[in-house]
């Protein structure tokens, strides 16, 4: 009887080494470059998704019952076969899902089953973060691009002075533009997700209507957000010159549009518990009338 709530710890030491084994290669074969450390923040949503679940972790270390085992082996079986199949393969973004799906299978497995929804969230962060956060942003960053060059000519054209939007190249005056990837709003994508999923699960207690279309705003609001800040780095260059606008605002201007990006999800999150709290008051008030 002593034996078994040790046993519980076994594959959770596993879980540590893996971790750390995948950490370990990522810090050896990708030395930390602009364009690596989205990737680095995987590794760090994986730790702290983990440490918001750690009362359910420390129930499966005491093993004293048993949740979903079905669930759980499933998560496991599919994470140990996207680690066995990304790892030769030096795939990060395969081996980070295949880490989040182990931890959701072991939550699943070892905890009790009051506890299921820390493997639910486990499993589901560990999906959008890698599947929104990464994968959506390597297919769309061509399109985006584009898609913020055209806006902003039309903006700036339709209220200040004659843009020409040209692909990814913006002319004004004796000016050109480029929308680099990250002006598209690729890199804040990525930080944004791991943010957002972090924030769900802190706080009230969300529905998954409500989980769902936060998630889904997550790109729109960061592409907003960048073409504010394409616009106003142009307005820089034009009334300020070239020096400024390539300096300090152009760092500045980046952190600002991340938490303006951070300050929309915040009030669209409002803006749904207010609308599910007055469909529900509505719909008592009409059951009552009934």
């Amino acid at each position: 009887m002593i034996f078994r709530p040790r046993v519980s710890w076994f594959p959770w030491l596993v879980f540590c080494l893996l971790f750390t084994y995948s950490l370990e290669r990522f810090i050896r074969f990708y030395p930390p470059s602009p364009e690596k450390n989205d990737q680095a923040l995987l590794y760090a949503v994986i730790a702290i998704v983990l440490w918001s679940e750690h009362k359910a972790i420390t129930a499966s270390w005491l093993g004293n019952s048993t949740g979903s085992v079905l669930f759980g082996s499933v998560l496991i079986f599919t994470g140990c076969l996207g680690y066995a199949v990304g790892h030769p393969y030096e795939s990060v973004t395969m081996d980070v899902w295949s880490l989040f799906l182990l931890a959701a299978g072991l939550l699943a497995v070892l905890a009790p089953r009051d506890y299921m929804r820390s493997a639910y969230f486990t499993a589901f962060a560990g999906t959008v973060v890698v599947m929104i956060g990464w994968v959506a942003p390597s297919i769309l960053s061509s399109e985006l691009a584009l898609a913020i060059a055209s806006a902003c000519a039309t903006v700036l054209n339709a209220t200040l002075f004659p843009v020409v939007a040209k692909g990814v190249m913006l002319y004004f005056g004796k000016y050109c533009v480029i929308v680099t990837e990250g002006c598209s709003g690729m890199n804040s994508i990525f930080s944004l997700t791991a943010l957002c999923i972090i924030y769900l699960r802190v706080g009230a207690r969300r529905t998954p209507w409500h989980i769902a279309l936060l998630v889904a705003f997550i790109i729109p609001v960061a592409v907003l957000s960048n073409l504010g800040r394409v616009i106003l780095h142009v307005l820089a260059i034009r009334y300020v010159g070239v020096g400024f606008a390539e300096g300090l605002f152009h760092e500045t201007a980046g952190f600002m549009a991340f938490v303006l990006a951070l300050f929309q999800l915040a009030v669209i999150d409002r803006c749904l518990f207010f609308a599910y709290s007055s469909i529900k008051s509505l719909k008592f008030s009409t059951d009552a009338d009934k």
